[in-house]
């Protein structure tokens, strides 16, 4: 994609802490979000509009050893500031006290890319890092911006008090996968004439993520059928591996049981009792809290109306991406190991029509969400009713939102609008005002695939 989309508000708050850095003193911002969501992107085009003004520096932190990186990060500094810097800077602290003296009479950005990495270089950088910063922040001109994918590493730097970055940032700045308005757009650039299907394929599979919805339009892979295909043309496809490489970085050493738990996730939005049955392990509440919590790729969902501390509780991976990738690829690895990709292809085709309709609730409750008219979005459930012939049923309504003003919506989300039940809707509707919204109206639609 050659086109920028969207990122408005992220790049007038970088633009922002830029001037105040160039006019006022040194800022330093931290830039957050998932792998793929197009931080490094953001950043560049930054710099890139704003080179007449001052020059940006890029470093990139990767797992080599220290002294290979600074003979890269010197080589740029020479190129793009123009400045003499001595053969045989021996460690980071030595360039960057050296690019904060420049800093006092020449302003420029610096850019780090996944800054987390020095934990794994030379744990002394941050430390290192807080004393310059300290000393020399109110008399230089640098605007210092800092990426991380790691999100537990990230954290820990900068929202630990016992680390020494702690409070030193300006700005955080956490980047999220584009908007459902954004999707729409960039789909039209390559389909003019694209469906609404074609659409909530895009959804389903990249979750909004900017360089997975790259990789699909640059391919020319527009609809269902051509972008199911695309993530199984070869055992070696950039969809394979991704998960993986970035939920292990993320786990560490426990990624074996994480990955065991949101496997099981992915087949539905369970309880805690049925993945611990289903795995036959106990007492995993400290890993799912550590999923939500610290991971932020499960979400803990109640109904609506539901206190903290209620035990209706159901966890749902939050990632479209992950989610997809657990359900087909973690499952059906052994189809992959031996190659037997056209087996994996019609498994996904076969079960597409289940699995995205799932997808399809997200993206209206994601819709809601960036409309702004909404307090509370949620869903309502309630086991052991009785539907209208008596019989025992659950009662569950897919999306309860209720509105800046106090009135209350309900929806039942169905790919195929002929499906929609106004009836059983109305009779889900009065058995959760007998629990919540007694004697409040309760307004009743139907969404499908035509209200994307």
């Amino acid at each position: 994609m050659k086109k920028f989309y969207n990122r408005e508000q992220e790049m007038k708050q970088l633009h922002e802490m830029q001037r105040q850095s160039y006019e006022d003193y040194s800022r330093f911002v931290v830039l957050t979000g998932r792998r793929r969501v197009g931080k490094t992107s953001l950043v560049y085009r930054l710099m890139d509009e704003t080179k007449e003004t001052a020059p940006g520096l890029y470093f990139f932190v990767g797992r080599k050893a220290e002294a290979t990186l600074l003979s890269n990060f010197c080589e740029e500094v020479r190129e793009k500031l123009g400045e003499y810097v001595p053969e045989g800077v021996t460690s980071f602290r030595s360039l960057m006290q050296l690019l904060l003296e420049i800093g006092k009479r020449c302003r420029f950005t610096l850019f780090i890319d996944e800054f987390q990495e020095f934990d794994n270089v030379n744990p002394e950088v941050f430390s290192d890092m807080q004393e310059l910063w300290d000393k020399y922040k109110k008399k230089t001109n640098v605007c210092l911006i800092v990426s991380g994918s790691i999100f537990r590493m990230m954290e820990k730097i900068f929202k630990d008090e016992g680390q020494p970055l702690f409070g030193r940032d300006d700005c955080t700045i956490k980047l999220q996968p584009f908007t459902t308005a954004t999707m729409r757009e960039i789909l039209g650039d390559y389909k003019a004439d694209y469906t609404n299907e074609d659409l909530l394929a895009l959804w389903t599979i990249t979750g909004g993520v900017a360089r997975y919805i790259e990789v699909l339009m640059n391919n020319r892979c527009t609809s269902v059928n051509q972008m199911l295909h695309y993530v199984c043309m070869s055992g070696d496809s950039f969809f394979m591996d991704e998960g993986r490489s970035v939920l292990v970085q993320e786990f560490g050493k426990q990624y074996g049981t994480y990955f065991s738990i949101l496997d099981q996730i992915a087949h539905g939005d369970v309880t805690q009792n049925e993945i611990e049955a289903a795995l036959a392990m106990k007492s995993l509440g400290g890993q799912l809290k550590m999923l939500e919590e610290k991971y932020g790729i499960v979400q803990k969902k109640r109904p609506v109306g539901a206190k903290e501390g209620s035990q209706t509780v159901r966890y749902g991976i939050q990632d479209n991406f992950f989610r997809f990738w657990f359900r087909y690829i973690h499952r059906y690895s052994s189809l992959i190991e031996i190659q037997n990709l056209p087996a994996l292809e019609q498994i996904m085709v076969n079960d597409y029509t289940t699995f995205s309709g799932i997808a399809l609730e997200r993206w209206f409750r994601q819709k809601m969400m960036e409309s702004c008219r909404y307090r509370v979005i949620g869903g309502w459930w309630q086991g052991g009713g009785k539907n209208a012939k008596g019989n025992n049923d659950d009662f569950e309504i897919d999306i309860v939102a209720e509105t800046l003003d106090g009135s209350v919506e309900a929806y039942e989300v169905k790919r195929n609008p002929q499906k929609y039940n106004p009836a059983r809707l109305r009779e889900k509707v009065g058995m959760m005002q007998r629990h919540l919204y007694r004697g409040q109206e309760v307004k009743m639609f139907g969404l499908s695939m035509e209200e994307m």
